[in-house]
């Protein structure tokens, strides 16, 4: 059957599964915008001007693209087949689910509860400790941070991933390269030659990593703000991943007591500042500049801001590393000062950094949605880990040493809490928000519509809240180590509850490729409900769309594409039909509920249920 061409009028407010069911040939325009692999074959259940923002096009080029595109070809199978490099994010991010729930979160959680049972720090192996928080930094960070990059770069980009299955060979690698080194970590004694295999297999994937993402970068001749972040925390990565057997033997087989004391005291705080400030937070913070404006709506920070942001963020890195270890192995006490005006320089960054995209300030209802409360509540603990940093001397010298009488300027209880702020409060808190609003989109699912995780929210800032405060208040009293102890569970349910809705999302959007709809039991027909929903629980229904109508229906292409996306109430109104007398006709056939079908229907038995 084919469809006459009419006047087409595409706007900024159309939604793409609306276009490209009916329009099928703006596909095609889409994918050379970054489309590909988001949402199924209809895409997500976006507006064309969300899209372009957030991708970076001109809306008027855009429109009038995709007006020229719907009439000149009449519809048309609109084939969608996902290669690896639409997906490739999947398997990262389940990577790292894994990984957080097993030796990130979880057995840092068991380590805590340790900790707090026996009410010393001291209670636990080292060895744990650090193969702990080397799963955390390389898996859990490393994983969603590489799997965000390959599928969100190339479509920022408006180009391809580079040498795809070369890109997805780093997940093996890493996958394999942090299991070894936990065993060299765990094996007694420390295993020195299992640790450089371990540590020459990370730094190949990260390797291959970075050698990706510079190919697809500069493939694809569209220089952004962000692309020197990018390029900063890749070397930052580079350098943590060749430091990391050095570390290995500095920590793990140091030979005496004092020995490795004094290596703790020099390397511990610059490696760990090279891996969460230079991986992570450098790449949050360039990711974010085209994140922010384009997905929610915030104001676009300027050039100037962008310049300062880089050289601040990085310099302070730089200069905190360097000057930390050249004063602790000189004695040269004015470097640590130096050393300190960094953290300053980072503080002053993190309370700028709201300020600059007006993030507290009010948006549209059709922009905020479950990730923005994640994204706000990181950076407000980004300013609160950053203002403890700058606070430690203060807190050594003026408080901890004269209540306690310790004669060491350090306590090992306010440095974690500032560490733990940094890595739960905003790194990981921002790893949450956004793939909780990525995930639904490139799944198909409408992310208003999605589980609004507040429990999640709740359970991460409780469980932090409570690490922070009592882990600082141990230096005082016997009686915080149970309530600390406690906490790394509360976050580990909080992790448990997004990462499975997390890994519900991607089933969601495997089933939606394989053309399959999983509907309930109970139909409720409202405005809200899909046409395909209908269709594919009510094969009757389509002699009513088609009367009342909607006499497209007829079309099997139609009804693949078109049923996946759109609602009742947004057909009626796109076609002018009257959608009480609609919903009328409709209903009795809820209420009837002669089908009884299997959870899962298949697409194409559908369509032959329905033929005509």
């Amino acid at each position: 059957m084919e469809i006459q061409n009419r006047a087409t009028t595409i706007t900024a407010e159309s939604y793409l599964p609306e276009v490209i069911s009916q329009y099928p040939a703006t596909r095609g325009v889409f994918d050379r915008y970054g489309l590909q692999g988001c949402g199924g074959p209809v895409g997500p259940s976006e507006q064309v001007g969300w899209f372009a923002r957030l991708h970076g096009v001109r809306i008027d080029q855009l429109l009038a693209e995709l007006n020229e595109a719907a009439n000149r070809s009449a519809p048309v199978v609109a084939e969608f087949s996902p290669s690896i490099a639409d997906t490739i994010y999947r398997p990262f991010f389940l990577a790292g689910i894994v990984t957080v729930l097993t030796l990130g979160c979880v057995w840092g959680a068991i380590n805590l509860f340790t900790i707090g049972v026996k009410e010393s720090f001291s209670a636990i192996n080292y060895s744990w400790t650090l193969a702990h928080g080397h799963a955390m930094v390389f898996g859990f960070v490393g994983f969603f941070i590489m799997g965000f990059a390959y599928q969100a770069v190339p479509r920022f980009k408006h180009t391809s991933l580079w040498q795809p299955r070369l890109a997805f060979s780093a997940l093996p690698l890493m996958i394999a390269g942090i299991t070894l080194q936990a065993v060299a970590h765990l094996s007694s004694p420390p295993s020195l030659s299992l640790e450089v295999v371990a540590a020459v297999i990370q730094i190949l994937a990260v390797i291959i990593f970075a050698g990706v993402m510079v190919k697809t970068i500069r493939h694809a001749s569209k220089p952004e703000i962000y692309d020197r972040f990018l390029y900063a925390a890749l070397a930052w990565f580079l350098i943590a991943a060749i430091a990391n057997p050095i570390i290995f033997k500095l920590f793990e087989l140091a030979g005496t007591r004092e020995q490795l004391l004094f290596n703790l005291a020099t390397f511990n705080i610059p490696y760990r500042d090279v891996q969460l400030l230079g991986l992570a937070v450098v790449m949050i913070l360039g990711i974010s500049l085209r994140l922010l404006p384009h997905a929610y709506g915030f104001r676009e920070p300027s050039k100037q801001w962008a310049s300062l942001l880089f050289w601040g963020v990085n310099g302070a890195i730089l200069g905190s590393v360097l000057f930390f270890i050249a004063g602790m192995t000189s004695g040269n006490h004015w470097l640590l000062t130096l050393q300190w005006l960094a953290s300053v320089a980072l503080l002053l960054i993190a309370v700028a950094t709201p300020f600059q995209y007006r993030l507290f300030a009010a948006v549209p209802a059709n922009e905020n949605d479950r990730g923005l409360k994640f994204i706000r509540a990181a950076h407000i603990w980004f300013i609160l880990a950053t203002a403890m940093l700058v606070f430690t001397p203060v807190y050594n010298f003026g408080i901890y040493m004269p209540i306690t009488g310790s004669h060491i300027p350090f306590s090992h209880a306010f440095f974690g809490a500032y560490r733990h702020a940094l890595t739960v409060g905003f790194i990981m808190m921002m790893i949450v928000g956004v793939s909780s609003k990525i995930v639904p989109t490139l799944s198909g699912i409408d992310v208003k519509r999605a589980n609004s995780l507040w429990p999640t929210f709740v359970l991460l800032n409780l469980g932090n809240l409570t690490r922070v405060s009592f882990q600082i208040a141990t230096d005082f009293s016997p009686a915080a180590y149970p309530v600390m102890g406690i906490s790394g569970f509360i976050e580990v349910a909080g992790l448990a509850l997004w990462g499975y809705e997390l890994f519900s999302n991607i089933r969601v959007g495997k089933k939606l490729e394989k053309g399959v709809f999983r509907f309930f039991q109970h139909l409720e027909i409202t405005p809200d409900t899909k046409v395909g929903e209908v269709l594919a629980r009510y094969p009757q229904s389509l002699e009513i769309f088609v009367r009342r109508g909607f006499p497209l229906l007829r079309n099997p292409v139609l009804r693949k594409t078109m049923a996946r996306a759109i609602t009742i109430g947004q057909a009626c109104r796109r076609e002018g039909v009257d959608l009480a007398g609609l919903l009328a006709e409709l209903k009795p056939l809820a209420r009837q509920d002669h089908v009884e079908s299997a959870p899962l229907v298949s697409i194409t038995r559908m369509d032959q249920a329905q033929r005509v």
